[in-house]
């Protein structure tokens, strides 16, 4: 099997049965305990099909190079994030998913006791290295690792609950959960019981088929039911998770949907109340409703690239920051081992409607400040080429190339153009204050959209 997948990206994302196999993962489980030096890895995974098969398989081969699993089971990523850095017997962990990703897809993030992931564009080509020289049941080791089973919800739960604030009262408000039969089953049931907030559960048995819709929330089709369910049950919220559950859509007791400058700005609001003067990060596509924010408030802001790894790395190199968000719904925290936890920033949100006693739809106003395009993505024939073309284009505006080519206007408005690493896409965020500036800024990248070759959105 052609094993270069692996250092494609700072996560493993393929096809099961295509691009990864068990035969895959047991030499990977191998090459991971023997390039980290690892000896007790922490493994959970998620629901999917394939996930069981691979985590057996990557058992066995880091058994094979001496290391002893400690099994957490199936669970969400922020757990296993949590379980490696929490506790001191723990050196790394490893989370089997694809998170959001088709039901054939499956995947690996990773991460040391440390907090630091491991960047498989780094590790990868040495993993590889030792994966190629593996024959396939020919290993005899001297040393076998064992494995150890352990259940961290109750520590989980204990730990989200610290964080927000043990003493909120939180029975008077109605949730509507929606795990998309991934893996927020297994904390949300007793974050609800010790919290004391009535949920209404939707898909919460883990089903690897996804058999009632795909366990990707940033799509309008796969929160239908959850807004069914709260505009039905006049709930106060609605939580939807995606497949390995460590992020979190919010809609409001209208169904509408919060946005992810929405959720960090009132964050940042709230953090700034108890720490003035703290960091904050956001990647170069989040609303700038969110660095206004943070600004207006006296509070530190800085930008970053897209992806998890470049901002953890930046958090962790700067004391200064407490928090970041991520336009995909991510959301990290110091206090979490500066680790994304989706469900962390919606209770965040619960315990500061609990402390207003206000309306989800009543806090945002405060903060609704943009015209915003969400992500769209644009079939042209070359995305990096077009790029370039942009960058000649606008050289007299203000130009931010920290994650490839990001425009700003005095008035405030914006947009950013980023490629896709592995489809001939072009992605576009855009915003602006007023509709007539919207349009107008929308108009003029379509005409220039139109030259690269296509003008297919999806």
């Amino acid at each position: 099997m052609d094993y270069s997948i692996l250092s494609r990206s700072y996560d493993l994302r393929g096809i099961y049965e295509v691009d990864i196999d068990g035969d895959f993962f047991y030499c990977l489980g191998y090459a991971f305990a023997q390039v980290t030096g690892k000896k007790r890895i922490a493994l959970g995974y998620d629901a999917r099909t394939s996930s069981p098969v691979l985590k057996t398989a990557f058992t066995l081969g880091a058994n094979h190079a001496g290391a002893t699993i400690i099994d957490i089971g199936l669970c969400s990523s922020d757990m296993l994030s949590f379980a490696t850095c929490h506790y001191d017997d723990i050196d790394a962990g490893v989370m089997i998913t694809a998170s959001h990703n088709p039901k054939e897809y499956n995947g690996m993030k990773s991460l040391n006791h440390k907090w630091e992931p491991y960047n498989l564009k780094k590790y990868g080509p040495e993993m590889i290295e030792i994966m190629n020289s593996i024959e396939i049941g020919l290993l005899h080791p001297e040393v076998v690792g064992t494995i150890e089973k352990r259940d961290v919800q109750e520590d989980w739960v204990d730990h989200i609950l610290g964080f927000i604030g043990k003493d909120i009262d939180f029975s008077s408000y109605t949730i509507v959960a929606d795990g998309g039969n991934g893996s927020a089953g297994a904390f949300m049931t007793r974050l609800a019981e010790r919290a004391g907030f009535k949920m209404i559960p939707l898909y919460l048995d883990p089903d690897g088929d996804f058999p009632n819709h795909h366990p990707n929330p940033m799509l309008e089709k796969n929160r239908a039911d959850a807004k069914k369910a709260l505009l039905e049950n006049h709930a106060d919220l609605a939580f939807i998770f995606d497949g390995d559950a460590d992020r979190v859509m919010v809609l409001d007791d209208t169904g509408e949907l919060m946005t992810s400058g929405i959720i960090s700005s009132i964050i940042a609001h709230e953090m700034l109340l108890k720490t003035p003067g703290a960091g904050f990060i956001g990647n170069v596509t989040i609303s700038h409703m969110y660095q206004d924010t943070v600004r207006s408030l006296g509070g530190i802001y800085e930008s970053e690239m897209v992806g998890h790894v470049y901002i953890r790395e930046h958090m962790m190199r700067d004391s200064r920051m407490v928090y970041a968000g991520e336009h995909s719904a991510h959301y990290f925290f110091r206090d979490n081992y500066y680790m994304d936890s989706g469900i962390m920033a919606a209770m965040v949100i619960l315990a500061t409607l609990a402390k207003w006693w206000k309306k989800l739809r009543e806090v945002k106003q405060d903060y609704q400040d943009y015209i915003t395009l969400e992500e769209t993505n644009f079939e042209v024939a070359d995305p990096k080429w077009a790029i370039e073309k942009l960058k000649e284009i606008y050289k007299l505006e203000k130009c931010d190339l920290l994650d490839w080519l990001t425009v700003s206007y005095s008035d405030g408005s914006w947009y950013n153009f980023r490629p896709s690493s592995n489809e001939p896409l072009l992605r576009l965020n855009m915003e602006a204050h007023t509709q007539e500036r919207f349009d107008e800024l929308y108009s003029e990248i379509m005409a220039h959209i139109q030259t690269f070759g296509s003008a297919s959105s999806h």
